[in-house]
């Protein structure tokens, strides 16, 4: 598995857990951490735009 596909899946993983924890304990602060998450999530969008576009190599 690539390394950059791993990074995505991780983050995608990381974000739904923690969105689920404070969606279950009915945190105030929610709608901020939707906004961080879908920041998070556009900016690796846009890293894989950028591999597709410029070349992605791995190296080691």
């Amino acid at each position: 598995m690539r390394t950059l596909t791993a990074y995505g899946i991780g983050v995608v993983i990381v974000l739904a857990v923690l969105n689920g924890i404070a969606w279950q304990a009915g945190t105030p602060r929610l709608h901020g951490l939707n906004v961080f998450s879908a920041g998070f999530v556009l900016g690796v969008l846009g890293t894989y735009i950028a591999a597709f576009l410029y070349g992605y190599r791995r190296v080691a």
